[in-house]
């Protein structure tokens, strides 16, 4: 994804989930998997987005995405919250479901 790009997805989708990877981290291979089940469960409106950090390292480091796995939430634009590494879901959902809630039960 190129920074163009990303400025057209920030600009033009309520929610974005940006899932930074690489293909050779094992730890993104698992994470995946349950990042997209919870956002399919608990946050339906966030559009999910794999990114290839290796492929996209002007946007990884324009939003200093600098390890994998990372995840990074904008809701309205505006981030809302990062995480990087051995990631606890749970915590996670908690972080992101307040202002999640708040802009999809007032939009």
């Amino acid at each position: 994804m190129t920074l163009a790009e990303w400025q057209s997805l920030r600009t033009e989708t309520p929610a974005v989930l940006l899932y930074f990877y690489t293909p050779q981290c094992a730890v993104c291979g698992a994470l995946w998997p349950k990042v997209q089940a919870l956002q399919e469960e608990a946050f339906p409106a966030l559009r999910l987005v794999k990114v290839n950090a290796r492929e996209s390292a002007a946007l990884a480091g324009q939003l200093r995405m600098l390890s994998v796995p990372g995840l990074l939430v904008f809701i309205d634009g505006r981030e809302v919250s990062r995480a990087n590494g051995h990631i606890a879901l749970a915590r996670w959902r908690e972080e992101i479901w307040r202002p999640y809630e708040a802009f999809f039960s007032h939009g």
